[in-house]
């Protein structure tokens, strides 16, 4: 057994919660800064978009696409506060929680304070979240306002105006980086359920989930007909 603060908890369980937390940030940071991931595409694509939404006269649909962004956020975002809330009100039961899983078989006997750790590691995973849903909402707001600050196409200079579309097409790529962090934050919750089962299966299914996220951002068929397109327009672009 080791002792952290006040708490005693067996030493696999911290492996466990060390092992989830590297895995979580490091493939976080990797994925967010890869050149040929699913997002980073879709920062260009936005960047595509930017610049056309500069020649049409009705932008009624650029803002509705960043209204649609920010719906989708706000809606993670408030549903991270509910969770939240709700282990919040797990970790007052958590006596009686202790007493279930004790009487199923398949499960780990536990202790009380162990459950109280991994409730509280659920807490910091849903709050991490919260914050990253936040600044996202944030980020599609000010590309909102970016939008709006672009001139009409009657009166709009693509030398001058060009850089101030990209920034619009720029910010709502950070939305969607911080979005996607909080998206992550999900998978690896709901990897952390098997944690009370035993630290070992946790350990698994959280490798599981690196393997998961990566071949949907690196390798999904999505990720092949977006870079597959957008190397036709690039091709195009130089033939004209």
């Amino acid at each position: 057994m080791t002792a952290l603060s006040n708490l005693t908890i067996p030493t696999l369980d911290l492996v466990a919660v060390i092992w989830a937390t590297t895995c979580w940030l490091g493939y976080n940071y990797y994925a967010n800064n890869a050149k040929r991931s699913l997002m980073n595409t879709m920062v260009k694509w936005r960047i595509k978009w930017s610049h056309t939404m500069m020649s049409r006269e009705n932008r009624i649909v650029d803002s509705q696409v960043i209204n649609g962004l920010s719906r989708v956020v706000t809606f993670f975002c408030s549903t991270s506060i509910f969770i939240t809330a709700g282990l919040f009100a797990s970790i007052g039961a958590s006596q009686q929680i202790m007493e279930i899983i004790n009487q199923i078989s398949f499960m780990q006997t536990t202790t009380l304070q162990a459950i109280e750790f991994k409730f509280s590691f659920l807490v910091l995973i849903f709050v991490f979240s919260f914050f990253k849903f936040g600044w996202a909402i944030t980020q599609h707001s000010y590309s909102a306002v970016v939008l709006a600050a672009v001139p009409d196409s009657k009166q709009i200079d693509m030398e001058r105006d060009s850089e101030l579309a990209q920034l619009m097409g720029t910010l709502s790529g950070l939305g969607s980086r911080h979005f996607n962090d909080g998206i992550r934050a999900y998978y690896f919750a709901t990897a952390t359920m098997t944690w009370f089962i035993h630290p070992l299966v946790y350990m698994l299914v959280v490798t599981w989930v690196i393997l998961i996220l990566h071949r949907r951002d690196f390798r999904s068929k999505l990720l092949q007909h977006l870079n597959k397109l957008d190397d036709v327009i690039d091709t195009e672009r130089v033939s004209r």
